[in-house]
């Protein structure tokens, strides 16, 4: 094989298991979005105002798309960051459904072998370190975080505002570091079940 070849072949090899890593990971942070319950245990947890839970449910179907309207008493400037939300999770959500799809055409031309999961699984595992990192600095992560995707500085409120008492800065940082390590562990029991059952093929083959 030319150098040229091997190095088509790892850059392949490497976005192949790229981009298994981001479904993971994706996967892994839609289902605590769309988990209202989960978000109601970090509420009680943080906020401990039962009202908030049904503040929660009714952003969560405006972010996620379900609902046009926002039902809930926030003020314009929330109204506005929450509408930046909705946009950026549309698009998340748009992103995953390619990949997904993406993923269902590799498979199916039979282009997915289990190198490319021990690889991704190593990725995940580069993210989650590096999300941990994050975690120990989560204050100044979260918004250098949100400077970069809400430039317009429509995300900053006061410590009494409506948003602030429902969605508190622990909220976001054990929704964090939940997502990510679920994905991490996603991606270590894939590779294990890949490796058994390619160690029973074998058995069986024999």
């Amino acid at each position: 094989m030319s150098l040229m070849l091997k190095s088509k072949k790892i850059k392949k090899d490497f976005l192949i298991a790229l981009l298994i890593a981001f479904i993971i990971i994706l996967s892994s942070f839609n289902y605590y979005l769309y988990s209202t319950s989960f978000h109601s245990s970090l509420i009680r947890k943080y906020s401990g105002n039962p009202s908030h839970l049904e503040i929660d449910r009714n952003v969560t179907r405006y972010i996620t798309g379900f609902s046009s309207e926002l039902n809930v008493n926030f003020n314009e400037k929330e109204k506005s960051h929450m509408a930046d939300v909705r946009r950026l999770i549309i698009l998340e959500q748009l992103l995953f459904v390619f990949l997904m799809v993406w993923l269902f055409v590799l498979i199916k031309k039979r282009k997915i072998n289990y190198s490319h999961l021990k690889k991704s699984a190593l990725i995940v595992f580069l993210i989650t370190l590096l999300s941990l990192i994050a975690s120990l600095f989560f204050d100044s992560f979260f918004e250098l975080f949100h400077i970069i995707l809400f430039p317009q500085g429509n995300w900053q409120f006061n410590a009494g505002s409506l948003m602030i008492q429902t969605y508190r800065q622990s909220f976001f940082r054990e929704f964090f570091i939940r997502f990510i390590m679920v994905a991490f562990i996603f991606s270590l029991l894939l590779v294990l079940l890949i490796k058994i059952i390619e160690k029973k093929l074998i058995i069986n083959s024999k």
